[in-house]
């Protein structure tokens, strides 16, 4: 390459000599050619003068009496013969110069007499003055050239030469007899050129000629050069390559095809292409090939070939049409490949493929399985510690039940955690879009916790932004679990101070700065902005917990990990929080980032971009309302405070209720806890001195009973902790929240549920609950007694719990055979709730779809199981059920 880009200007300079060469030797050409003509016309002129005899001129009178004289007729006809004689002189003349007048007149020329530009004796030759060689030979008597000058004639080169002097009355100057001979202009520029050109042209051809075949002879070896190149990649090629005439005899053959199919290039040549292919294995295919290259398209694809020896075995090639000039085959070149081995290496990978995909089906079957297997007993764990915590216990029983029900709780976190994982891994997750609250979320994920952190004595706090949405378009359960994880670990990991949780819109302006930031590119106010109708949400998780130390930072989303080997003893858990957490923001198409110093606590942000369904409700306005705040300071108070203060409050913010005294005040907020609780219910207690319709009290969440209702007569309403801000405004505006669609779950239901159940202890569990609820109950041990129990004409059920994994017939099958009126058209139509330890979700759209009204999971939960008793009685009051 790099001689070719040196050749290239060298062969151009070569040109430019050759062309060059030509014009400085046209132009001597032309020169030459010019000097000898005018040298041949002078010695041409001086020639004819030599043939007329002065004596004889000196008898004509240089007027127009000459005609009639005989010297004039024979001067005549010499000048006639003088011009038939040189082919390319057009005129000859004779001049006389008269000194005394400076004239120069015509004695005779060679024109026809009586003819147009015949000049008659005496005329006076006009253009004497502006003739340089007729000027000279006037002065000098030398023979002397000029032009091309044009007259009233025409264009000419004239020759002059002298022929006598004449006597004359100016002693000095003689009078002169002088010759003229005239070249057309045209024929002397014709001859001049054509002698530039011959000398040119004898100038390129001598010089251009060895050039054209130095390149030509450069050109040959470079198509040699590139043949022999052609022919050894060719030759040396693993691949098999021929070239096949029309008729699909084959040309040429290269060493690849010879060593693949076993033949000497000797017996290839000349041979049909069709003698080596497998056509009965694929007729269409080759068909198909040989309609297309003839066509004149390229051919890919794979087809058989047979061996020397037999062998048949599978190539892929391509077979493509070589052209003439004149657009009609003229042969076929075909390049292919052995992919046996190829072949077998897919099968390997398909074969991998399959043992993975079953792998990944049995991991999914096994941890469904497990799930089911470890839930089922779960259910008689945690339904029988809820039953016993509402019996009379000691302190001692109550503290081992609660150690029990909280170990249950944790086991069931830990199955729910390792599903999620599993299906998150397996591409099998999948996010239901719907109208959600985004505080309502924080709220939710922050009461959960509510116990757990009053136990530890942490501060809940809370707080969004007045841009976040009403409303935003996001899987609200999914969003919930990743608040959920974060929280968790925020009060795992912190043992005093306060745990905040925050939702703020990111501005475009920041949003755009950011991505570009991250591209490494300035951020530009013309940047394209997100889509119209959305927004970005960045949720916030602060606490003031151990920290996490540089050097275990990189391990902390990872799945199965905690900080160090200590923290799984000292804090418990399997390390799958926070990996959920980042896959879950991920299929949300958000990040998650945090910060942490350690000692000093952590803060975990993620960012998600949802659709908005309701814009921001306006901020409220309390019209300078007196609120006093009465709490210890801290960051509850603080928090409090400039809510109030952000809702156009006065907030008066006290220690004690003893500071309360003399301050005026509108209504009043009080923090309670466990010990003030019983301070102010003691029997010997003094009153509080405050209006209870005014006061309103935050308790803790594991407030007992007792306690809650003996504070009750203190104060108009008791709000957990963390308080939800739309419940603060609600009590601070005097407006109660709407009452929920469902009617408060009552003391009894009074229905009668066939309970379809194998395993005795979640049979005597949901016996106990079904009893508690007021509720009567039969129990079928498999689905073929639940089929028999619905066929009974005297059956009047009205609810069937419904378990999914059974002996002899499941869940779903009888449940199907349901739908299906094998019962009667009665038991058809029948509320039915599948009840299962198997929560997967494609598990969930199968019993649904096979026809399942509700769907709930194990261990069940009493609130759980009354919420769906409501949604039957909706559902019969909107619809009765035969």
């Amino acid at each position: 390459m790099q001689l070719e880009r040196l050749t290239k200007p060298l062969i151009a300079a070569a040109w430019a000599v050759v062309v060059l060469a030509g014009v400085i030797a046209g132009w001597s050409g032309y020169r030459s050619a010019r000097a000898r003509i005018l040298t041949e016309l002078a010695e041409d002129a001086g020639r004819c003068a030599a043939a007329f005899d002065s004596a004889q001129l000196r008898q004509l009178a240089g007027a127009r009496t000459d005609q009639t004289t005989p010297a004039y007729a024979a001067v005549k006809e010499r000048l006639v013969r003088l011009q038939a004689a040189t082919p390319r002189v057009r005129f000859v003349y004779l001049f006389r110069f008269v000194p005394e007048t400076g004239h120069v007149l015509y004695l005779a020329d060679s024109a026809k007499p009586g003819a147009k530009d015949e000049s008659l004796p005496g005329d006076e030759y006009p253009q004497a003055a502006q003739s340089p060689g007729l000027q000279a030979i006037i002065r000098n008597g030398l023979p002397a050239t000029e032009g091309p000058i044009r007259d009233e004639f025409g264009t000419w080169v004239t020759g002059y030469a002298q022929i006598a002097e004449t006597p004359s009355t100016m002693v000095d100057m003689p009078g002169k007899d002088i010759l003229g001979l005239d070249l057309d202009a045209a024929d002397w520029r014709r001859e001049l050129f054509g002698a530039a050109a011959t000398r040119g042209l004898l100038a390129w051809l001598f010089l251009g000629v060895p050039l054209v075949a130095l390149l030509v002879v450069r050109r040959q070896n470079e198509q040699r050069e590139a043949i022999r190149n052609l022919s050894a990649a060719m030759e040396q090629s693993h691949s098999a390559l021929m070239i096949v005439d029309l008729e699909s005899r084959i040309e040429y053959a290269n060493t690849g095809l010879c060593q693949q199919i076993g033949y000497s290039r000797r017996e290839l040549i000349g041979r049909n292409w069709r003698e080596f292919r497998v056509a009965d294995t694929a007729e269409e295919l080759l068909a198909d090939l040989a309609a297309t290259v003839r066509s004149g398209h390229s051919w890919e694809g794979e087809w058989f070939n047979r061996r020397k020896n037999g062998e048949v075995y599978p190539v892929r090639g391509i077979v493509t049409p070589v052209k003439k000039r004149d657009g009609s085959l003229a042969c076929f070149i075909a390049a292919f490949d052995d992919v046996t081995d190829a072949k077998r290496r897919e099968a390997e990978l398909r074969e991998a493929r399959d043992l993975a995909q079953a792998g990944d089906r049995a991991k999914g079957q096994f941890l469904a399985t497990m799930s089911h297997e470890i839930r089922t007993p779960l259910n008689g764990i945690v339904g029988f510690t809820n039953l016993l915590l509402g019996t009379s216990l000691t302190a001692e029983q109550r503290d081992f039940v609660e150690t029990i029900h909280a170990s249950g709780a944790a086991l069931i976190q830990l199955t729910g955690d390792i599903l999620d994982y599993a299906r998150i891994e397996s591409g099998k997750l999948k996010l239901e879009s719907l109208p959600c609250d985004p505080r309502e979320c924080i709220e939710d994920a922050l009461d959960l916790f509510a116990g757990r952190a009053d136990e530890k004595k942490l501060v809940l706090l809370h707080h969004a932004a007045d841009d976040v949405p009403a409303t935003i378009i996001v899987d609200g359960g999914r969003l919930r679990q990743i608040l959920t994880n974060l929280v968790n670990n925020a009060v795992k990991f912190t043992t005093t101070g306060e745990i905040e949780v925050s939702v703020a819109v990111v501005p475009e302006t920041q949003e755009l700065g950011d991505r570009r930031q991250e591209a490494g590119k300035p951020a530009s106010p013309d940047s394209p902005l997100p889509s119209p109708g959305s927004c970005l949400l960045r949720y916030s998780v602060r606490d003031t917990g151990i920290g996490i130390p540089d050097d275990q930072r990189a391990q902390l989303f990872r799945p199965f990990n905690q900080l160090d080997a200590t923290s799984t003893r000292k804090f418990g858990g399997a390390g799958l929080g926070l990996a959920i957490c980042r896959n879950l923001v991920q299929l949300l198409h958000g990040d998650i980032t945090y910060t942490s110093e350690l000692g000093r606590g952590s803060t975990f942000t993620f960012t998600i971009r949802v659709p908005v369904a309701a814009p921001p409700a306006p901020v409220p306005d309390l019209g300078n309302l007196q609120l006093a705040l009465i709490a210890r300071p801290g960051p509850l108070r603080r928090e409090l405070a400039q809510l109030a203060t952000h809702w156009r409050a006065q907030p008066i913010e006290v220690d004690d209720l003893a500071a309360l005294q003399g301050v005026p005040w509108e209504t009043a907020l009080i923090d309670i806890d466990e010990p003030l609780a019983h301070t102010l219910t003691a029997p010997a207690a003094p009153p509080t001195g405050l209006p209870p319709r005014r006061v309103t009290a935050l308790v803790p969440l594991t407030l007992s009973t007792e306690l809650r209702n003996a504070l009750r007569t203190h104060f108009h309403l008791l709000l957990n902790k963390p308080a939800h801000h739309s419940a603060l405004l609600s009590w601070l505006t005097g407006v109660r929240p709407a009452a929920p669609l469902a009617a408060p779950p009552p003391t009894h239901f009074g229905l009668k549920v066939l309970v379809v159940e194998d395993n005795p202890v979640n049979q005597r569990l949901m016996q106990r609950v079904l009893t508690n609820l007021g509720c009567k109950w039969t129990v079928a041990e498999n689905g073929q007694r639940a089929l028999e129990e619905l066929k009974n004409p005297a059956a009047d059920y009205e609810i069937v719990l419904l378990d999914l994994h059974m002996p002899e017939l499941d869940g779903v099958a009888a449940l199907e055979r349901i739908r299906a009126g094998e019962c009667g058209l009665r038991a058809q139509t029948i509320w039915i709730a599948a009840l299962t330890a198997d929560v997967r979700q494609e598990q969930r759209a199968r019993v649904l779809a096979a026809g399942a009204n509700d769907f709930l999971t194990k261990p069940l939960q009493l609130p759980e199981l009354e919420a769906a008793f409501r949604r039957f009685r909706a559902a019969r009051a909107a619809k009765p059920i035969r």
